[in-house]
């Protein structure tokens, strides 16, 4: 887990998913009738990735801190600093050339 998270983040395996939204369902539907099975069902299914929902938000907040942490590194240095980590960025252009 903080193998993935220190790796840049071109390299992250993408993490998104699909969420969905979900009207309330009453005792009965507007016409009076109750609920399908299948209906219930959704809603266990829905329900039983609660677990999964609260793990994907943790994981998310903490990447954030992560991001904000790097970013408040990164403010702090100095113009001699950036050119270098620039020059490191580009690979060593100059060197090829």
């Amino acid at each position: 887990m903080t193998n993935e998270r220190n790796r840049d983040r071109s390299h992250r395996p993408t993490t998104h998913r699909r969420l969905e939204v979900v009207k309330p369902m009453t005792n009965t539907q507007g016409d009076g009738e109750s609920r399908t099975p299948e209906q219930v069902s959704e809603l266990f299914a829905i329900a039983g990735r609660e677990i999964e929902a609260i793990e994907q938000l943790t994981g998310c907040v903490a990447h954030l801190h992560e991001v904000q942490a790097a970013k408040a590194e990164l403010a702090s240095l100095t113009p001699a600093e950036v050119r270098a980590a620039l020059e490191f960025r580009r690979g060593g252009i100059g060197e090829a050339q």
